[in-house]
């Protein structure tokens, strides 16, 4: 079976039970347990940084507003899946409220608070005005000790990321969880809004193969068919994920989809690896849909020359904005969009300079098959 044949058969089974529902004779029993959205039965290999974010979310017992915490760490490190078992522990929905946003998606503070609104089903609160917005929140919390997840933090431009944490640190009783890749996008914030945030910072390394083991094993356990899959299975997987959890669990539920397609009874008869570098591929695609207009034309001038001096791709840049009548962004914000598309693993850029101070921007290895 080929690269393209096994990813196909995996979507294919996924879109056919709409959530991968379950059913006598299915090997996927348990199709949620192996989404992006799945909340862990438990937090594996995370237990000092689990204890810490309970710390900061412990006030809220007492309802008093939680810490503001930052976790950060390279993607697939466990990041959303704790703040959002964090969440699940928050079941006094009298006393206590948790939301999640996803700030890849909402990248103003207006669409943050609708994004809010929508979540806690607020009623009257259409009009198009933020302070509105924000007031009508206020109101529905009714004082309650509240933690918002603000996911990919480091997706809005650094003014739109200011109004955003300033808006939401001014509900009252309310207390911020930012998740990054790294510590720039606190390093850049505003003085007043940094010191206003002041967050506990939870750093989250990249998983070990072990512990992507120990997390397949236990996804399996629970969504999984008895007998479909066995630790030689699962070692595998954990190799080709490389420390990223999510392309193991995805790469896991797609192996899983083509096993099923295809009427095999084992892991072992599925060209596992391919289904890897397939998922891999999807994850990039992802990210590639939400880039803004011109985030996705200096991706695409990267991938079509290579190898270039950032001061060679600036001037590709204006040149193209020029002859398809576009106004190109100014010099500091072209490069910050460099900064984030490095960040998002869609471009790599050299550790050091080269001669006349520019920095060598290259394209990221896609993993094609």
């Amino acid at each position: 079976m080929s690269a393209g044949a096994s990813f196909a058969l995996g979507l294919r089974v996924i879109r056919m039970r709409s959530g991968f529902g379950a059913g006598r004779g299915h090997l996927i029993e348990d199709g949620v347990t192996l989404s992006d959205e799945a909340v862990a039965g438990k937090v594996i290999a995370r237990k000092r940084e689990q204890d810490q974010l309970q710390a900061c979310l412990a006030p809220m017992v007492r309802g008093q507003p939680p810490l503001n915490t930052y976790l950060w760490g390279p993607p697939g490190s466990g990041k959303t899946t704790l703040a959002r078992w964090a969440l699940r522990g928050l079941s006094n929905a009298a006393t206590r409220v948790g939301v999640y946003v996803n700030c890849w998606q909402h990248r103003t503070l207006y669409s943050v608070l609708q994004a809010i609104i929508d979540e806690l089903k607020i009623l009257r609160a259409e009009a198009q005005d933020t302070n509105f917005k924000l007031e009508r929140i206020r109101q529905a919390l009714r004082g309650r000790p509240t933690v918002i997840i603000l996911d990919e933090v480091d997706r809005p431009m650094p003014k739109q990321r200011d109004e955003i944490l300033y808006g939401l640190l001014s509900l009252p009783k309310a207390g911020l969880i930012c998740i990054a890749n790294s510590t720039q996008p606190l390093a850049v914030t505003d003085d007043r809004v940094r010191s206003r945030l002041s967050p506990f910072l939870i750093r989250m390394s990249a998983y070990t193969q072990t512990e992507i083991e120990t997390i397949l094993e236990d996804r399996a356990r629970r969504a999984l068919a008895p007998g479909l899959w066995s630790p030689s299975d699962i070692r595998q997987i954990a190799e080709l994920a490389a420390g990223d959890a999510r392309v193991g669990i995805q790469t896991l539920r797609c192996a899983a989809a083509a096993a099923e397609e295809a009427g095999m009874t084992r892991l072992s008869q599925v060209p596992v690896n391919l289904s890897a570098r397939a998922w891999s591929q999807v994850n990039r695609e992802r990210r590639l849909i939400h880039l803004l207009d011109h985030e996705r034309i200096i991706h695409d001038l990267v991938q079509r020359y290579g190898p270039t001096p950032t001061s060679t791709l600036f001037r590709r840049y204006t040149r193209f904005c020029s002859t398809h009548d576009r106004a190109p962004v100014a010099p500091r914000t072209f490069r910050k969009y460099v900064r984030r598309l490095w960040a998002a693993d869609l471009i790599q850029i050299s550790s050091g300079p080269v001669p006349g101070g520019a920095r060598i921007v290259r394209p990221t290895n896609t993993g094609h098959v």
